[in-house]
This record gives C-alpha cells, structure tokens and sequence, in this order.
C-alpha cells in the first residue's frame, strides 16, 4: 500500500481537472492545467481565459456582479434535489395493488439490506 502511495505522489504527476478548477472560479489555473495536459499528449492548446468568459457569456451563465457560485457540498445536493420530481413514484402507488406490491418490496430490500450489513459487521468483528 505504501509503495502505491508514493508512486501516486512521487512518480505520476496528477493534475487537477480544468473542469473541477473551472467549476470553483479558478479560470487561470484551468486554462494553466488544460495547457499541461495538451503538451503532456504531444499536443497545443490556444485556449485562454478570455475564451472561458466568452463561452460563459454565451451559454448564458455569467455572472454580471463577479460573485463566484457557491460550490460547497450541501448547496450542490440542494440544488440536484430541488430538480427532483416525484411524480414517476407516485405512479407505483397509483393503485392499491400497485401500493402493496412496492411496499412489499421496500420492506424486503430493507430487511435484505439490514441483514446484509449485519452479516459485514459480524465479519468484521470475528476478523479481529
């Protein structure tokens, strides 16, 4: 394990993704990271910061008064869960038979799920 460790530091060079770094307002360093990348395939790359902002401008997500968005992990959760529409579920409880068999079925996942996750902590701790 540690052997892996260091080739993952020490050997193999890394580089975070223009698209990570883009998705944090860290526009200079995408273009830096996108530029290593190309020279690191043997290739160029002309992209430059003024074309991210361009392309910004033109799929509409600019932000006028320069306030980065905000990129931490419950607002990413809240705003995939504001999209999230319930109406394809409610179609499994549309009629009482419906009702039935998927809460049959939810209770027996959850039953199967507990089970095995008690069978992991049992395993667990005879392994010591």
């Amino acid at each position: 394990m540690m052997v892996m460790w260091f080739f993952r530091f020490f050997v193999f060079n890394v580089q975070e993704s223009p698209k990570y770094l883009m998705g944090r307002g860290r526009d200079e360093e995408a273009v830096a990271s996108a530029h290593r990348v190309a020279a690191i395939n043997g290739k160029s790359s002309n992209l430059t910061v003024a074309h991210l902002k361009e392309a910004e401008i033109l799929v509409g997500g600019s932000n006028q008064d320069g306030a980065k968005m905000d990129t931490s992990a419950k607002t990413v959760a809240m705003r995939k869960l504001s999209k999230f529409d319930a109406s394809h579920v409610k179609l499994l409880f549309a009629t009482p038979q419906l009702a039935a068999s998927t809460s049959i079925l939810i209770v027996f996942w959850g039953e199967w799920l507990l089970q095995t996750q008690q069978e992991k902590d049992l395993s667990l701790l005879f392994q010591l």
